[in-house]
């Protein structure tokens, strides 16, 4: 196994949960700031980490087909 391959995919994992996290608080904290109701607030949260995850999981793609 090479160290370029391993490093690669644990940055892309990381990269993968940073993004998720991010997007969940930064929504949650949004939606919790302008008082919407609670089912509202965590499933938009939700959705949002899905988004993240893949939109990170993309930039990650995209720098991966660079090299």
């Amino acid at each position: 196994m090479r160290q370029d391959n391993w490093l690669g995919e644990r940055l892309r994992f990381w990269l993968w949960i940073g993004g998720a996290v991010a997007a969940f608080g930064l929504v949650g904290l949004m939606l919790s700031a302008v008082q919407a109701p609670p089912t509202l607030t965590w499933a938009a949260a939700a959705g949002a980490a899905v988004a993240g995850g893949w939109g990170a999981n993309r930039l990650m793609q995209r720098y991966s087909d660079r090299r």
